[in-house]
């Protein structure tokens, strides 16, 4: 199971109880995988849309993609395309934005077309790749993980003796480390940051400081966190009874993670809209962490590292509103 992975269940949060469009608006919907697919048979339609039947939309270079088209007004693009390609979906005169579920998706949209592009759940390191492409000045994300500095705050909740704190940090430094260093020395934390290359690296670099780290926060990257790397850290950090924080998803609390602050993909519809309705009239919304966010915690390590059921109340009544 991979970690990072985009579930179709998950999309029905962000889009089941999503109001109608501002204005006369077509949006098509892609992923890489037909779970997408699966997970949007239940949406709700409003009486002002329309939606096409599910497709499979064929690449440049052979890949199958999946999706539907939803407009609120008929237009040309919702009638079947005999083509079934992407660049012929992807037209101004037949499409005013493109959504993209995962980066495969995303990775085919940049390459073929020229309407305005709409990136969700893809990590911020994978989004800044894309963003290198020729449709960088149209292209707009809101990120998978939730803001890495978010898991310092509920790290100072859960853990409130904590001093020092390990993360690893590749080179060149990543966007997110000056606003978490801000933030650690806001919450009186010391981050003890362990510059590494890869994976590797990241393995062999946590087990001679851990003795003396009262946490440790995985980066948003995974270049040095992964599934292959995750692993013996965690193996590494449960001996020594040292907590874990963060992950771009639930799915690393799933893995063994104390706790995180990952997207409420249950409340993500809103500030979708924003950056849909953003793109169509032109403009392009800078990239952005996910404003609706939720704490998850693994109580089974909780249990294991002795976290007061008072701090873990706490905890989960940290982000009710952000």
């Amino acid at each position: 199971m991979r970690l990072h992975t985009l579930g179709g269940w998950l999309l029905v949060g962000w889009l089941a109880f999503q109001p109608a469009w501002a204005g006369p608006l077509t949006v098509l919907f892609l992923a890489s995988g037909e779970s997408f697919l699966h997970g949007m048979r239940g949406w709700l339609l409003r009486p002002s849309e329309t939606r096409s039947a599910s497709r499979s939309i064929t690449t440049q270079t052979g890949e199958t993609l999946y999706g539907f088209i939803a407009a609120s007004t008929p237009r040309k693009a919702l009638t079947a395309n005999p083509s079934a390609t992407l660049a012929g979906y992807c037209q101004p005169d037949r499409t005013d934005v493109i959504v993209a579920f995962d980066e495969a998706a995303a990775q085919a949209v940049a390459q073929e077309c020229t309407v305005p592009l709409l990136v969700v759940r893809v990590s911020r390191q994978q989004v800044a790749a894309l963003r290198v492409l020729p449709l960088r000045d149209r292209t707009s994300a809101l990120y998978l993980e939730a803001e890495p500095r978010l898991n310092l705050q509920l790290m100072r909740v859960l853990l409130p003796e904590a001093r020092t704190v390990g993360v690893w940090v590749a080179t060149p430094t990543p966007a997110w480390l000056s606003p978490l260093r801000a933030e650690a020395q806001r919450l009186q934390l010391t981050l003890e940051e362990m510059v590494v290359s890869d994976d590797l690296e990241a393995v062999r670099a946590l087990r001679p400081r851990l003795t003396r780290l009262d946490a440790v926060l995985l980066p948003p990257d995974l270049t040095l966190i992964n599934e292959w790397s995750l692993k013996p850290l965690l193996l590494m950090t449960v001996r020594q009874g040292v907590p874990v924080f963060g992950g771009l998803t639930a799915r690393y609390v799933e893995a063994g993670v104390l706790a995180a602050v990952v997207a409420d993909e249950a409340r993500g519809s809103e500030q979708m809209q924003r950056f849909i309705d953003e793109l169509a009239q032109g403009r392009t919304p800078a990239p952005a962490y996910p404003t609706a966010v939720r704490v998850v915690i693994n109580a089974t390590m909780a249990q294991t590292l002795g976290v007061s059921a008072e701090a873990l109340v706490r905890a989960r009544s940290l982000f009710p509103r952000y």
